[in-house]
């Protein structure tokens, strides 16, 4: 139990600290938006929408797209467990699903957050 619980917890951290990123880039996003302001959206816009010639970049730009990907494969994984027993004969597999919400909330905030960088970046794709 106390190591579910800890697995979840560690899950739940990671997950955060991954989303950290593109939910900065939403942010200033936003305030572009919102109140006109430039400056702190021109500070990170241009590496993330330059960065598209490298597949898996491993800057500010990766961060901000592969990060809420990354958090959703690390909190389903502590979201959904298998259990796998041998019999003499079959194999047998489990699953159980994890009792702990936060796991859930960020996935799901890691999806939404992929969708809508998705659409922003398909939006600045079309638009240029």
């Amino acid at each position: 139990m106390k190591s579910t619980f800890l697995k979840s917890l560690t899950m739940s951290l990671v997950g955060m600290f991954l989303l950290l990123p593109a939910s900065y880039f939403m942010l200033t996003l936003f305030v572009r938006i919102v109140f006109g302001s430039k400056t702190l959206y021109y500070a990170i816009a241009p590496s993330f929408l330059e960065a598209g010639s490298e597949i898996f970049p491993l800057h500010k730009s990766g961060w901000i797209l592969y990060g809420p990907l990354l958090a959703v494969i690390l909190n389903a994984s502590a979201i959904l467990q298998f259990q796998f027993r041998r019999n003499t004969k079959k194999l047998h597999v489990r699953f159980f699903f994890s009792k702990y919400w936060l796991n859930t909330a960020i996935a799901f905030q890691s999806i939404l957050l992929f969708i809508a960088l998705t659409i922003y970046l398909i939006i600045q794709h079309y638009r240029y």
